[in-house]
């Protein structure tokens, strides 16, 4: 049968502040995409101050999730309520902290060199992981209104990790091929690591998408 947590007055001011957080997430997602964008172009000032922006968001991030933690920590909570929102904010904040990881990466290298078709593939892997973080924004903001509606907008969230498991396989194979030909090892391997942390990231949000589904199902 479920329980109807979303409705409780103390639940839902804490799930406030979970949009809240995941707004932020949402922020340094756009970030990392400003920074990739930066790197193919050759903007290295652009890297740079971008880079600075999305640390500061994740950090803005972190504070949020503490503060929902002390929130949790107040009561009263049922068990399963506390479990099921520390579940939710954790798993998002693991999105800003990839997205992190991607951009410090790139801070370390010059796009000079790099194949047009893996300028072209970082854009469009960072395109998709924005937005399967907007989807899943939009699946958490149906959670609250409609959480029948959620389910079916965490499913949109699914399908676009998939696209982008497929683009990362066709982008790694590449990256390898120009491994081999370039013989940088250090380089094509960090351009290499950034790709995954940005498939990760996505895998996060999927996973993010499941917390809410299950959720909402319980509603």
């Amino acid at each position: 049968m479920g329980y109807p947590w979303i409705g409780r007055r103390r639940e839902r001011a804490v799930l406030r502040i979970c949009e809240r957080h995941l707004d932020k997430v949402l922020e340094t997602v756009d970030a990392l995409k400003e920074i990739v964008y930066s790197f193919v172009t050759g903007n290295e000032e652009g890297v740079k101050a971008s880079y600075e922006k999305l640390f500061k968001l994740e950090r803005e991030a972190d504070d949020i999730k503490e503060e929902i933690i002390v929130e949790l920590s107040k009561g009263p909570f049922h068990p399963i309520d506390r479990e099921d929102i520390l579940r939710l904010v954790v798993t998002s904040d693991d999105i800003a902290a990839h997205a992190k990881a991607a951009g410090r990466k790139l801070t370390f290298l010059r796009s000079d060199g790099l194949p047009e078709d893996i300028k072209e593939g970082m854009k469009k892997i960072v395109d998709l992981a924005v937005e399967s973080v907007l989807r899943l924004k939009v699946a958490f903001d149906r959670l609250i209104s409609s959480p029948k509606e959620a389910i079916a907008e965490a499913e949109k969230v699914e399908r676009v990790e998939e696209e982008v498991d497929e683009v990362r396989a066709d982008l790694i194979e590449r990256v390898l091929t120009w491994g081999d030909e370039v013989k940088l090892v250090s380089r094509w391997l960090l351009v290499k690591e950034v790709i995954e942390d940005i498939e990760t990231l996505t895998d996060k949000a999927e996973d993010t998408a499941d917390v809410i589904r299950g959720l909402a199902v319980l509603s």
